[in-house]
């Protein structure tokens, strides 16, 4: 399914399996060697991010919104337990981001893949990983 601009609609299938990259708390993600390095699997509608090479970061689950470009994860593990934190979403060839918001009382959904240090988001960097 294609969307307006021509990006792939995001479903939960679409995300199945292993992705690579980095989380940035500042900036667009230019720089990988900026990031702090992970993994995220996804089945269904779970998610499981590792840091790389070999610290659990968490578990949670998602939905993603009906045109495919926003998300909202739930922690169901560790300290991200009970907390959920909007997103935006996008797949551009082989690479995943998803830009997510913090858990403040006034969190709001980011609305451009940056991440910003001031409102707290992040963004997550990631391409589909084939072993």
């Amino acid at each position: 399914t294609r969307t307006a601009k021509g990006a792939d609609k995001i479903d939960a299938a679409t995300l199945n399996g292993v992705w690579r990259g980095a989380r940035f708390s500042d900036g667009k993600g230019e720089d990988p060697s900026k990031g702090v390095k992970l993994e995220l699997t996804f089945k269904d509608n779970q998610v499981k991010a590792n840091r790389l090479p070999d610290g659990d970061i968490g578990e949670g689950t998602f939905s993603l919104s009906e045109q495919g470009s926003q998300i909202d994860a739930t922690g169901t593990s560790r300290s991200y337990n009970g907390k959920t934190y909007l997103g935006i979403i996008k797949i551009e060839g082989d690479t995943l981001y998803w830009c997510s918001g913090s858990v403040l009382k006034d969190q709001q959904r980011p609305t451009a893949f940056e991440a910003d240090p001031k409102r707290q988001s992040y963004l997550i960097v990631v391409k589909r990983h084939t072993p």
